[in-house]
């Protein structure tokens, strides 16, 4: 997994060999987050890239919440009537799915991007294919 919680590690994460339509999407967010003057990124957004091998209860570790549990009612993935906490899941060209969560009343954001991929967690996937 990737974890970007700085402008250095975002500028880092551009700057490696990962998929172009990643790049893409990182290099859009950075710039509209860039607009938020005077705010290191950690200030502002957490942004998580899953990679093949990383299962949702590592995902969950990294970012501080529970993804697969709903934070009002407590209902679980997999439960009838489970909703997740996300603000918005939206899949974008190049298979990228990008899930976003407010955690705190600040506006402070979780972003979560999953690539619609067969070797990544199906819990994993499932969870972002089920809320987009």
């Amino acid at each position: 997994m990737i974890s970007i919680r700085s402008w250095a590690e975002m500028t880092r994460a551009l700057a490696s060999p990962i998929d172009a339509d990643l790049i893409r999407l990182l290099a859009l967010r950075r710039e509209q987050l860039l607009e938020q003057e005077g705010y290191d990124l950690g200030e502002l957004a957490h942004f998580i890239v899953a990679e093949p091998g990383d299962a949702l209860a590592a995902i969950e570790v990294a970012a501080g919440i529970p993804l697969a549990t709903n934070m009002i009612d407590g209902s679980k993935q997999g439960e009838p009537g489970f909703t997740a906490s996300f603000e918005y899941v939206e899949r974008h060209s190049g298979a990228w799915f990008e899930a976003v969560t407010i955690v705190s009343d600040d506006g402070f954001g979780l972003v979560l991007l999953v690539p619609d991929r067969p070797d990544i967690d199906p819990a994993l996937l499932g969870l972002v294919r089920d809320h987009a």
